[in-house]
């Protein structure tokens, strides 16, 4: 597994997305997690309703609940199932 940053704290996993940073060998790469709560508040508006949608992207990971334990679980998971990589966007550099 590579080192990883949780960038964003915890405890405001409930109302924002928890961005994770992953040093892999070639640079840093990114992913975020979201929960359904968060999900039912967030995205795109669908025209001529209160219903809301996301596109699922390939670097957003959805939980039941975002913990420093659940974060590595996932990560470990990806890791060992050779999908880390391609779950993450390389990070912009300044």
């Amino acid at each position: 597994m590579y080192p990883y940053v949780i960038d964003d704290p915890i405890d405001i996993a409930d109302c924002c997305t928890t961005e994770v940073t992953i040093e892999f060998p070639e640079g840093k790469r990114w992913l975020f997690f979201a929960t359904p709560k968060q999900l039912a508040s967030n995205g795109e508006l669908i025209d001529g309703s209160d219903v809301r949608f996301q596109l699922g992207e390939r670097h957003m990971i959805v939980v039941g609940k975002v913990s420093p334990a659940i974060i590595d679980a996932v990560l470990n998971a990806l890791y060992v199932n050779g999908e880390l990589h391609g779950r993450t966007l390389p990070l912009a550099s300044d």
